[in-house]
């Protein structure tokens, strides 16, 4: 007599097992040959593309018994030649540009940490140390003041200069 265990393993298996014949049955209807309508219509395209070459469309898409190799033909007698791939560029339209928003300065006296962050060359890290020395020493009031900051230079002022402004009167 089987365990439990046993007739969960073989109920398992058969589950699966059924499944896998269930999805090969899917699969096997899905690759059923096309109705006639579009079969005609398949070859009447082939024998668009093979009629410069003359001949029935498939006979000279699948290469006849007796054509001839070319040179550097790599191909082995009896399977059609490999045709050089035409690339055709893509043509991307681009949309039309939109207006650029307005620049919304940020007050730096005034800002917090998120708000900097948004500004080019401001990490967290450098915007947690500007509210850290504005909280300790007051407002900047300017540029030049803002550079006491260590990690604010010369050039990341001038990058600033045009995005920030400045509400508060610095402490002397």
């Amino acid at each position: 007599m089987s365990t439990a265990a046993e007739r969960k393993a073989l109920l398992f298996f058969g589950v699966v097992a059924f499944l896998g014949g269930g999805v090969r049955v899917m699969r096997a209807h899905q690759g059923a040959p096309p109705p006639v309508e579009e079969r005609r219509a398949l070859d009447a395209r082939i024998s668009e593309v093979a009629g410069p070459r003359g001949g029935s469309g498939v006979a000279a898409v699948q290469g006849g018994a007796g054509r001839r190799r070319a040179r550097g033909d790599t191909t082995p007698p009896g399977r059609p030649p490999r045709k050089p791939v035409t690339v055709v560029p893509k043509i991307t339209v681009a949309a039309p540009l939109a207006p650029p928003a307005p620049v919304r300065r940020v007050d730096v006296d005034r800002a917090t940490a998120v708000e900097l962050q948004a500004l080019p060359g401001i990490g967290p890290a450098l915007a947690a140390r500007i509210v850290a020395f504005r909280d300790s020493n007051g407002p900047f009031g300017s540029i030049v003041r803002l550079q006491r900051v260590r990690g604010i230079g010369p050039a990341t002022a001038r990058r600033l200069d045009s995005l920030v402004t400045f509400s508060g009167i610095p402490r002397l």
